[in-house]
């Protein structure tokens, strides 16, 4: 299936921040959605407006708790890209 401009410009941004840490690896067992709180999106930098879904999920990073927030489609890409990581790391 073909990607959107988007998905294209996103994934390059997702395994970076994967693979210097800025991102978790693997997707946490818990995601919370709601209504956009106007706080940057933890892929895309843009904030998250309230007329969007907000995925927003408690991740440790360097044993630190940080609280992320995704924009759909960037929550959608990142856990692509984990998957993907995940894969290429069992072959």
């Amino acid at each position: 299936m073909p990607l959107t401009q988007l998905e294209a410009e996103l994934r390059p941004i997702a395994r970076e921040r994967i693979a210097k840490g800025q991102l978790p690896r693997e997707v946490p067992s818990k995601i919370w959605g709601g209504p956009g709180s106007g706080q940057p999106c933890a892929l895309c930098d843009k904030p998250i407006r309230h007329e969007e879904v907000e995925y927003e999920l408690e991740v440790h990073i360097d044993e630190n708790a940080r609280q992320l927030r995704f924009h759909l489609v960037c929550q959608s890409v990142w856990q692509l890209e984990c998957a993907r990581a995940q894969y290429l790391k069992s072959l």
